[in-house]
């Protein structure tokens, strides 16, 4: 395609990933499995979590990696960047920790490429599955339009200018807000939160709790989501890329700045490839 780039020119490999996970690894599982499915063109080859430990417990993504005998990388985010919430509200403390995170990213980066030395492998994209800290610095270089997230939220609504349901909270946020159903987003990684261009919106779940809505209400409304949105979608956008599928045009952009996603030659709507 002369106006638009391959998110992945498979070039006659594999499309080699690394995956990042910070808790149940769910999503890390389901790109895992993806991965063997017959007709796959990708493998993930590493996780890397930014701890190890949650409420006392092994976190589930690190039990994924030894079940399916993946390699593992763990560094500790909290004991190296401190408390995002504690930072929050104070410019030098925020300033301190986005220094902190940007080093934490760098340790991250090298371990990596250490692994890529070690193994004589070489990464081609990253796929972020549950994870909770800032990608930014040495990594969001590395994965350049290389990278995705699956955000738990309908990225189409916008609110001056600006997507609407974004963060930590975004299923809680929509419901709260009056909406009736959710869908998840698989987006490019990008420097500022969940702003990347959005590669393929998932299935509608329609909410089925009760108003006004309660936290969990909510979170089980995100347990079906995950299952009937997040995994589809995030399984589809892998396959896809990895078959160079899609592709970002180089020379059209949304209002937002992020570029058009073309799907089989086709020019994507914002949302991207919508998933019945």
């Amino acid at each position: 395609m002369p106006h638009a780039e391959f998110l992945f020119d498979p070039e006659g490999h594999v499309m080699n990933c690394v995956a990042f996970a910070s808790g149940s690894g769910t999503n890390f599982r389901e790109a895992v499995l993806a991965s063997k499915e017959q007709g796959a063109w990708f493998d993930i080859n590493l996780l890397v979590t930014d701890r190890e430990m949650k409420d006392g417990k092994r976190i589930g993504a690190l039990g994924y990696a030894d079940k399916y005998n993946v390699p593992s990388i763990t560094l500790n985010g909290y004991q190296h960047c401190g408390s995002w919430k504690a930072a929050q509200n104070d410019p030098e403390l925020l300033r301190r920790y986005q220094e902190k995170s940007e080093d934490f990213n760098l340790k991250i980066y090298r371990e990596i490429r250490n692994f890529e030395n070690e193994s004589h492998e070489s990464f081609d994209f990253a796929v972020l599955a549950g994870y909770m800290r800032l990608f930014r610095g040495a990594l969001l270089r590395r994965f350049a339009n290389r990278s995705i997230n699956v955000h738990p939220a309908d990225l189409t609504k916008m609110v001056e200018g600006k997507r609407k349901y974004v963060g930590d909270n975004a299923v809680f946020d929509a419901l709260n807000a009056g909406e009736e159903r959710t869908r998840s987003s698989v987006i490019l990684v990008d420097a500022d939160t969940d702003a990347g261009a959005i590669i393929a919106s998932g299935p509608w779940i329609e909410y089925a709790g009760p108003r006004p809505v309660t936290k969990e209400s909510a979170d089980e409304h995100q347990t079906r989501q995950k299952e009937l949105s997040d995994w589809p979608t995030l399984r589809f956008a892998l396959r896809e890329i990895s078959y160079s599928n899609f592709a970002l045009h180089k020379d059209k952009f949304h209002k937002d700045g992020n570029p058009l996603v073309v799907y089989k030659g086709d020019k994507m709507p914002y949302g991207g490839f919508e998933l019945s």
